[in-house]
């Protein structure tokens, strides 16, 4: 259970600090570096110039970061551009009166969404089986094609999802965001742009590869802003 109580204002809304997604972006980066655990606290700690213990007990949901500007240095040290990645805005705890098949319903939309930006996170932006494409010798147009084909029916598929829920939601507010978040936002992710993750002829040279774009930091903003149009209901 989070000890978190620590309140930032800015621009006039309240957050806190999100300590879950600072272990992903935690592990991310561990991952991407090619380090152990204790080699990452080690480095964030001499980047920071605070204790290890500061960012175990980060990762462990314990004692916030003490200011708005230590949290964008958190960010810039974990390579993240926007360091309101690492907060969650906070809102008030009445919930408006729902019943379960609402609920349940929302949550399947939610879990097809996570599954499908757990794909696109955990693949590097496709980057990954663009190189294991190109290893077996294809063509870069060929891997194009097959690439935006398979991002696509991921999608498609939590566009059924969507669909499926339509007799319950269409009358909710919420549909209508949902439906926006899925075709806008969620397609954004990679519709024109997958070139810009993948073709890693420098897949293999660290310095080349972390001056591509960050698709991870991608997915965590719209992880975010799936939770942020949820926490209406949840």
């Amino acid at each position: 259970m989070s000890k978190e109580t620590k309140t930032y204002h800015i621009d006039g809304c309240d957050y806190s600090f999100d300590f879950s997604v600072f272990k992903h972006l935690f592990s991310t980066y561990k991952t991407r570096e090619k380090i152990t655990i204790t080699e990452t606290e080690n480095r964030l700690s001499k980047s920071l110039n605070l204790s290890t213990d500061a960012i175990h007990n980060w990762r462990f949901g314990n004692n916030a970061p003490s200011s708005t500007e230590l949290i964008k240095d958190i960010a810039e040290a974990l390579g993240i551009s926007d360091y309101k990645i690492l907060l969650i805005k906070k809102t008030g705890e009445d919930k408006m009166g729902t019943n379960d098949r609402i609920l349940d319903s929302l949550k399947r939309i939610y879990d097809a969404a996570i599954l499908y930006l757990d794909e696109y996170d955990c693949t590097f932006g496709y980057a990954m089986y663009w190189q294991d494409l190109k290893d077996k010798g294809y063509s870069d147009d060929h891997i194009t094609n097959e690439i935006y084909s398979m991002a696509s029916d991921n999608l498609h598929q939590v566009e059924i999802v969507l669909q499926q829920e339509y007799i319950i939601l269409h009358k909710l507010d919420i549909y209508g965001k949902l439906e926006n978040y899925i075709y806008s936002d969620l397609c954004s992710l990679w519709d024109m742009k997958l070139e810009k993750y993948c073709d890693y002829d420098a897949f293999d040279d660290l310095e080349e590869f972390r001056k591509k774009p960050n698709p991870n930091e991608e997915s965590q903003k719209a992880i975010n802003k799936l939770n942020e149009i949820m926490s209406e209901y949840f």
